[in-house]
This record gives structure tokens, C-alpha cells and sequence, in this order.
């Protein structure tokens, strides 16, 4: 897909879902927000509400932002440690996000979900109903995993697939994940310089998959493995999927000015005919 078919799908999409990870908004260094940089990525989602668009935002961040209780350890956290710090660090990115909404006089709406708010219908449907009514009020919805009660048979483990989920939970036009990296590369660009941006995808083969690493930050729980879990999910539901690097200021621009990025797009469908909730 060229660059300009890539910004045309942004410009023309309704409600887009845009994921966070935690490498982009935590210095890895001093465990704080990069508010600099977000300052940049809301005033991105500021101006496509302003042209009518429908933004929401499934962040992570908590466990990063709270680790620094447990400076010291010499060990990764365990899961009861994680937990805490998500407690503590969900306060402090919930702040940074309602401090930089609120120069552009935009509220927010928190959620935090498991695994079993999307699996249960009911409680999908409640979710849903809950992120209409922020949109309906003006408020940007922000989203998390509710890592303070999620259990191994609960989780998502990663907020990519999260992302895909709400995705396909809100009917939405397009995904964004906001990644360290352009997006899928025939191999790890880390390793191998010589690597190549696949551009395109719009079937995920064995070959796509062999192409995929794991994460290289110490905060991050996802990888271009779960990348490609969640462009599944996306594509199943009729919904578009962008990777595109996000670490630079106003990433949702850089994407409709033509950036790097691969787009994964799926098999043309009636949008009409896909279930609402």
C-alpha cells in the first residue's frame, strides 16, 4: 500500500483505535513519562477529533511507571510486585494523560479491562455502551489492562492483542500500533541492518510469521509476535492495521505524511454487514 493510500485510510476513517506501547511513553532510563513526546502524540489525537474522527487509546505504561518502588531488587518483578507497581503507575499515567488533554480542553475516560469484559457478552456489551457514551460526551476513552486483577487465565499479557480486541469490540475502521520499529521487517532489523520493511500484508502466511521477534524492551510484554496475533483479530473483523514507529513527535501525522509502516489489510468485506455491538 503507497503512502498516500495510507494517509487516505486515516483521513477517511471514522473511529480508530490507537495503542501505546510502553517503550514510547516511559523513559527506560529514569522509569518517567516522555511528556514531551506525548504532549505530541494528543495534540495528533486532538486534531482528528477536530475533523470529526473517533480516537481511542489502549495504553500501556503502569507497570513501568510504578516499578521504581522495587528499585534494588537485582530480580524481575514477581506477579504479586507487578501488580503494585501496576497500582501505583496507573495513577501517574492516567495524570501525565488528563494533564495534556486538558490544555486542549479534552477530558478522559479510564477503563480497564481483562480478558473476560471482551470474552463475556454481557460484559462486552456493557464495555461498549461505556466507550459510546464517552465518545457521545466528548471524552477521550483511554484504556488499559487491568493488570491489578488479571491472572495468567484472565490476561491478555500484552496490550497489542487487547488493542485488536477493542478494535473488533468497536467496529473500528483502522488500528495503529505504535511500535520502536517501522513496522514487520523480513528479519530483526536489530540483528540483521539488511533487513527489509514488508510494505504490505494482506494474508499472514508461515513466511509472515517466521518473520517476527520478540520485544527488546525490558518493560514490554509484546513483540512482533503478538503484533501479528492482533493484525489476525483486526483482519477477521474487517478492520485495517497499521505498525508504524512511534517514538518520534506527532506519530499520527508522520503516518499521514507518508512514514514507514506496514500495513496489513484485510479481505474486502461489507462493513454493513459486520455485527454491532
Amino acid at each position: 500500500m503507497a503512502a498516500t493510500a495510507r494517509s487516505v485510510q486515516l483521513l477517511s476513517a471514522h473511529r480508530l483505535v490507537v495503542k501505546i506501547g510502553s517503550a514510547l511513553l516511559v523513559d527506560e532510563e529514569t522509569g518517567d513519562i516522555r511528556s514531551g513526546w506525548l504532549e505530541t502524540l494528543i495534540a495528533d489525537v486532538v486534531r482528528l477529533f477536530a475533523r470529526g474522527q473517533q480516537v481511542i487509546i489502549v495504553t500501556s505504561g503502569a507497570v513501568a511507571l510504578g516499578s521504581g518502588q522495587f528499585d534494588g531488587l537485582g530480580r524481575p518483578l514477581r506477579i504479586e510486585e507487578k501488580q503494585t507497581a501496576a497500582a501505583i503507575g496507573q495513577v501517574r499515567l492516567m495524570l501525565a494523560y488528563e494533564r495534556s488533554l486538558k490544555r486542549h480542553g479534552f477530558t478522559l475516560g479510564q477503563m480497564l479491562l481483562t480478558s473476560e469484559d471482551i470474552e463475556n457478552q454481557h460484559r462486552r456489551h456493557n464495555a461498549w455502551s461505556t466507550l459510546q457514551q464517552l465518545l457521545k460526551v466528548g471524552a477521550v476513552p483511554i484504556i488499559n489492562e487491568n493488570d491489578t486483577t488479571a491472572t495468567a487465565e484472565i490476561c491478555f499479557g500484552d496490550n497489542d492483542r487487547l488493542a485488536a480486541r477493542v478494535a473488533q469490540m468497536v467496529n473500528a475502521d483502522v488500528l495503529i500500533l505504535l511500535s520502536n520499529v517501522d513496522g514487520l521487517f523480513t528479519e530483526d532489523p536489530h540483528h540483521n541492518p539488511l533487513a527489509r520493511l514488508v510494505t504490505e500484508v494482506r494474508c499472514i502466511t508461515p513466511e509472515i510469521e517466521a518473520m517476527a521477534g520478540h520485544s527488546h524492551a525490558s518493560h514490554s510484554s509484546g513483540g512482533m509476535v503478538t503484533k501479528l496475533m492482533a493484525a489476525r483479530i483486526a483482519m477477521d473483523a474487517g478492520c485495517g492495521m497499521l505498525i508504524a514507529r512511534g517514538n518520534e513527535p506527532y506519530p499520527l501525522a508522520a503516518i499521514e505524511n507518508g512514514a514507514p509502516s506496514t500495513s496489513f489489510v484485510p479481505l474486502g468485506e461489507d462493513r454493513a454487514t459486520r455485527e454491532e455491538h
